[in-house]
């Protein structure tokens, strides 16, 4: 069985692609996506690809051994700054990018990862994390991830009204989940 990428270009036999080295790796990394990200880093991964010419399995597993532990972390260091960054703020990030292409505003292909980490450091999920339809009684037993670690939700709250919270009361050099814990007796 043939297999194309839509955003590389790449065609290759999956059996083949599963017992080629790098390509086995590139397969393995991608299985450890988060599942909200899996499509935005395909189409993150095109814009590595210089024009004309597929992206190759060995760049694709380097691009994602190098994305997968710091998606991991909820944190990013970037310019001597280092800031959280949910999963959210990374699928956001990559749907600037992918805009940022069509606009030709960005400059291809890709060599690393710092556009998007600049981009990324924008993030303000008040405003530009999508919005979840749900039901406050349904935040019982729910939690909300502060840099990979996951906190129950304030009692009554949702989990973006908790995001919300959290966020507003940081203050300057303080991590998500280092304000979290300051203040989760107040709720």
């Amino acid at each position: 069985m043939k297999t194309k990428c839509p955003n590389c270009g790449a065609t290759h036999s999956l059996d083949s692609l599963v017992m080629a080295n790098k390509g086995g790796d590139a397969f393995l990394q991608a299985f450890d996506v988060p599942p909200e990200l899996k499509t935005p880093i395909i189409q993150y991964l095109g814009l590595f690809r210089s024009v004309g010419r597929d992206l190759s399995f060995d760049r694709v597993a380097k691009l994602l051994a190098e994305l997968n532990p710091v998606v991991k972390a909820g944190k990013v260091t970037f310019d001597r700054h280092t800031f959280d960054t949910p999963i959210p703020a990374w699928v956001w990030a990559i749907e600037q990018a992918i805009k940022a292409r069509d606009e030709g505003r960005l400059s291809l292909p890709l060599k690393n990862h710092n556009w998007l980490y600049a981009v990324m450091r924008q993030f303000d999920p008040r405003k530009d994390a999508p919005a979840k339809t749900t039901n406050a009684s349904a935040a019982h037993g729910e939690t909300v991830a502060f840099n990979g670690v996951k906190k129950p939700v304030f009692a009554g709250r949702t989990q973006q009204e908790t995001w919300d919270i959290v966020n507003q009361a940081r203050e300057p050099g303080e991590s998500l989940d280092e304000t979290y814990e300051r203040i989760k007796s107040k709720y």
